[in-house]
Protein backbone atom coordinates (compact mmCIF):
# COMPACT_ATOMS: atom_id res chain seq x y z
CA UNK A 1 0.00 0.00 0.00
CA UNK A 2 1.96 3.12 -1.41
CA UNK A 3 -0.07 5.49 1.13
CA UNK A 4 -1.59 4.87 4.61
CA UNK A 5 -5.11 6.55 5.81
CA UNK A 6 -5.07 9.30 7.48
CA UNK A 7 -7.32 8.18 9.96
CA UNK A 8 -8.06 4.94 11.72
CA UNK A 9 -11.61 5.21 10.46
CA UNK A 10 -10.28 5.39 6.77
CA UNK A 11 -7.50 2.93 7.28
CA UNK A 12 -11.10 0.65 8.29
CA UNK A 13 -13.01 1.71 5.00
CA UNK A 14 -9.69 0.90 3.11
CA UNK A 15 -9.05 -2.12 4.51
CA UNK A 16 -12.81 -2.76 3.95
CA UNK A 17 -13.22 -2.67 0.40
CA UNK A 18 -9.98 -4.54 -0.01
CA UNK A 19 -11.10 -7.54 1.83
CA UNK A 20 -14.81 -7.19 0.13
CA UNK A 21 -12.75 -7.53 -3.42
CA UNK A 22 -11.17 -10.83 -2.30
CA UNK A 23 -13.62 -12.49 -1.09
CA UNK A 24 -16.57 -11.69 -3.79
CA UNK A 25 -13.59 -12.27 -6.62
CA UNK A 26 -15.37 -14.72 -9.05
CA UNK A 27 -13.66 -18.17 -7.87
CA UNK A 28 -12.85 -17.43 -4.45
CA UNK A 29 -13.52 -20.41 -2.23
CA UNK A 30 -13.52 -17.87 0.88
CA UNK A 31 -17.48 -17.41 0.81
CA UNK A 32 -18.08 -21.21 0.92
CA UNK A 33 -15.29 -22.08 3.25
CA UNK A 34 -16.95 -20.01 5.77
CA UNK A 35 -20.32 -21.42 5.78
CA UNK A 36 -19.15 -24.18 7.82
CA UNK A 37 -16.39 -22.42 9.74
CA UNK A 38 -17.74 -21.50 13.00
CA UNK A 39 -18.82 -25.17 13.80
CA UNK A 40 -15.29 -25.79 15.32
CA UNK A 41 -14.87 -22.58 16.90
CA UNK A 42 -11.56 -21.14 17.26
CA UNK A 43 -9.91 -23.71 15.15
CA UNK A 44 -12.25 -23.26 12.67
CA UNK A 45 -12.30 -19.66 12.15
CA UNK A 46 -8.05 -19.96 12.47
CA UNK A 47 -8.54 -22.55 9.41
CA UNK A 48 -10.80 -20.26 7.17
CA UNK A 49 -8.51 -17.54 8.20
CA UNK A 50 -5.38 -19.32 7.22
CA UNK A 51 -6.82 -19.80 3.82
CA UNK A 52 -7.66 -16.10 3.69
CA UNK A 53 -3.79 -15.45 4.17
CA UNK A 54 -3.06 -17.79 1.60
CA UNK A 55 -4.95 -16.47 -0.51
CA UNK A 56 -3.42 -12.52 0.16
CA UNK A 57 -0.36 -14.36 0.16
CA UNK A 58 -0.94 -16.53 -3.01
CA UNK A 59 0.42 -19.28 -1.14
CA UNK A 60 -0.92 -22.61 0.30
CA UNK A 61 -3.08 -22.44 3.75
CA UNK A 62 -0.71 -22.76 7.27
CA UNK A 63 -1.85 -25.56 9.31
CA UNK A 64 -3.67 -24.57 11.82
CA UNK A 65 -1.90 -24.93 15.46
CA UNK A 66 -3.27 -26.99 18.15
CA UNK A 67 -3.30 -24.79 20.93
CA UNK A 68 -5.17 -21.87 19.00
CA UNK A 69 -9.07 -22.77 20.25
CA UNK A 70 -6.57 -21.67 24.05
CA UNK A 71 -4.85 -18.52 22.63
CA UNK A 72 -8.50 -17.80 21.35
CA UNK A 73 -10.27 -18.38 25.36
CA UNK A 74 -7.46 -16.34 26.23
CA UNK A 75 -8.15 -13.48 23.84
CA UNK A 76 -11.60 -13.56 23.97
CA UNK A 77 -12.13 -14.49 27.93
CA UNK A 78 -9.85 -11.54 28.76
CA UNK A 79 -11.56 -8.94 26.28
CA UNK A 80 -15.06 -10.26 27.87
CA UNK A 81 -13.79 -10.10 31.71
CA UNK A 82 -12.37 -6.16 30.99
CA UNK A 83 -15.40 -5.38 29.48
CA UNK A 84 -17.50 -6.80 32.60
CA UNK A 85 -15.00 -5.13 35.01
CA UNK A 86 -15.32 -2.19 32.99
CA UNK A 87 -19.06 -1.74 32.96
CA UNK A 88 -19.98 -3.33 36.70
CA UNK A 89 -17.59 0.02 37.81
CA UNK A 90 -19.58 2.56 35.44
CA UNK A 91 -22.89 0.78 36.64
CA UNK A 92 -21.14 1.20 40.69
CA UNK A 93 -20.54 4.65 40.09
CA UNK A 94 -24.23 5.20 39.24
CA UNK A 95 -23.54 5.45 35.31
CA UNK A 96 -26.49 4.77 33.09
CA UNK A 97 -27.26 1.11 31.43
CA UNK A 98 -26.80 2.80 27.86
CA UNK A 99 -23.31 4.60 29.47
CA UNK A 100 -22.34 1.31 31.06
CA UNK A 101 -22.69 -0.88 28.37
CA UNK A 102 -20.85 2.08 26.20
CA UNK A 103 -17.98 1.37 28.32
CA UNK A 104 -18.02 -2.08 28.69
CA UNK A 105 -17.82 -2.32 24.58
CA UNK A 106 -15.12 0.05 24.80
CA UNK A 107 -12.95 -1.96 27.43
CA UNK A 108 -14.05 -5.13 25.28
CA UNK A 109 -11.91 -3.51 22.16
CA UNK A 110 -9.45 -2.13 24.01
CA UNK A 111 -8.59 -5.60 25.63
CA UNK A 112 -9.72 -7.63 22.24
CA UNK A 113 -7.06 -4.82 20.58
CA UNK A 114 -4.33 -6.27 22.33
CA UNK A 115 -4.50 -9.51 20.79
CA UNK A 116 -5.41 -7.72 17.45
CA UNK A 117 -2.87 -10.22 15.39
CA UNK A 118 -3.02 -13.15 17.57
CA UNK A 119 -4.46 -15.69 14.81
CA UNK A 120 -2.15 -14.59 12.20
CA UNK A 121 0.84 -14.70 14.37
CA UNK A 122 -0.29 -18.40 15.70
CA UNK A 123 -0.78 -19.17 11.31
CA UNK A 124 2.65 -18.23 11.04
CA UNK A 125 4.52 -20.52 13.62
CA UNK A 126 5.00 -17.27 15.93
CA UNK A 127 7.26 -18.54 18.77
CA UNK A 128 5.80 -15.76 21.32
CA UNK A 129 2.42 -14.03 19.48
CA UNK A 130 1.37 -11.99 22.27
CA UNK A 131 4.72 -10.14 22.48
CA UNK A 132 4.86 -10.20 18.83
CA UNK A 133 1.40 -8.94 18.39
CA UNK A 134 1.96 -6.20 20.65
CA UNK A 135 4.94 -4.85 18.47
CA UNK A 136 2.65 -5.09 15.83
CA UNK A 137 0.18 -2.96 17.57
CA UNK A 138 2.56 -0.59 17.77
CA UNK A 139 3.23 -0.68 14.46
CA UNK A 140 -0.34 -0.04 14.07
CA UNK A 141 -0.04 3.62 15.85
CA UNK A 142 -0.79 1.89 19.46
CA UNK A 143 -3.85 0.73 21.12
CA UNK A 144 -6.11 4.00 20.31
CA UNK A 145 -5.80 4.07 16.89
CA UNK A 146 -5.90 0.16 16.44
CA UNK A 147 -8.98 0.80 18.14
CA UNK A 148 -10.52 3.29 15.95
CA UNK A 149 -10.15 0.84 12.93
CA UNK A 150 -11.02 -2.25 14.88
CA UNK A 151 -14.23 -0.21 16.18
CA UNK A 152 -14.94 0.17 12.17
CA UNK A 153 -14.42 -3.17 11.46
CA UNK A 154 -16.27 -4.20 14.58
CA UNK A 155 -19.63 -2.53 13.20
CA UNK A 156 -19.28 -4.23 9.92
CA UNK A 157 -18.73 -7.28 11.68
CA UNK A 158 -21.67 -7.03 13.86
CA UNK A 159 -24.22 -4.81 11.74
CA UNK A 160 -23.49 -5.46 8.09
CA UNK A 161 -26.04 -8.30 8.29
CA UNK A 162 -28.42 -5.96 9.41
CA UNK A 163 -28.53 -3.89 6.05
CA UNK A 164 -28.36 -6.83 4.19
CA UNK A 165 -24.78 -7.79 3.39
CA UNK A 166 -24.97 -11.24 4.70
CA UNK A 167 -23.72 -12.09 8.46
CA UNK A 168 -21.01 -14.20 7.17
CA UNK A 169 -20.08 -12.16 4.74
CA UNK A 170 -19.59 -9.36 6.80
CA UNK A 171 -17.98 -11.20 9.40
CA UNK A 172 -15.47 -12.45 7.03
CA UNK A 173 -14.69 -9.09 5.56
CA UNK A 174 -13.43 -8.19 9.49
CA UNK A 175 -11.51 -11.08 10.15
CA UNK A 176 -10.40 -11.01 6.25
CA UNK A 177 -9.39 -7.10 6.90
CA UNK A 178 -7.28 -8.26 9.77
CA UNK A 179 -5.32 -10.16 7.94
CA UNK A 180 -4.59 -7.37 5.24
CA UNK A 181 -3.61 -5.27 8.42
CA UNK A 182 -1.24 -7.50 9.27
CA UNK A 183 0.29 -8.25 6.06
CA UNK A 184 1.53 -4.68 5.98
CA UNK A 185 2.26 -4.34 9.05
CA UNK A 186 4.60 -7.62 8.83
CA UNK A 187 6.31 -6.58 5.76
Amino acid sequence: MADSPSSPWQRGIELLKRAACLYDAPGSVLADEARGAWRTGFTGGAAWMANGLALVRGQPAATVPSNVGRWGALKYGGALLSAGVAGGFASGLGAPLAVALVVAGLAFYAAEAQGLFLFPLLLDGTEHPWQSGRVLLRRAGGTPSAMGTVLMLAGVMLLGGVVGRGWVRCWCLGCLAVVLWYEELRT
